[in-house]
């Protein structure tokens, strides 16, 4: 599923928002991004735990997002031939944005 198409939906659950960031839109929940498609990239980003970032870089799902010169360790970019499980991805992240909020 494309990601507009993931986002519109997830932008009517509670919390969660349609925004940019770097200029690329974005999903946010409660004013913290999870994910966004980078565009400059062609990519979706994706906010996780450091350890999940560091696997999907180990098993080639993921690259590693270091756009500015520096590594986001919680950051991990997602090519298009994953597109098919972008959905997947994105609600992972905003799970793991659910859980930080709750700390």
């Amino acid at each position: 599923m494309a990601y507009d198409d993931i986002a519109n939906r997830l932008a009517l659950e509670e919390g969660v928002e349609i925004s940019t960031l770097m200029k690329s839109p974005c999903l946010r929940y409660r004013d913290d991004f999870f994910a966004m498609m980078f565009e400059c990239k062609d990519v979706l980003i994706i906010k996780v735990a450091a350890a999940r970032v560091d696997y999907l870089i180990e098993t080639g799902e993921g690259l590693e997002f270091n756009f500015t010169k520096k590594k986001f360790k919680e950051w991990v970019m997602i090519q298009l031939e994953f597109e098919d499980r972008y959905e997947d991805y994105i609600r992972e992240a905003l799970t793991y944005a659910r859980l930080k909020h709750k700390v």
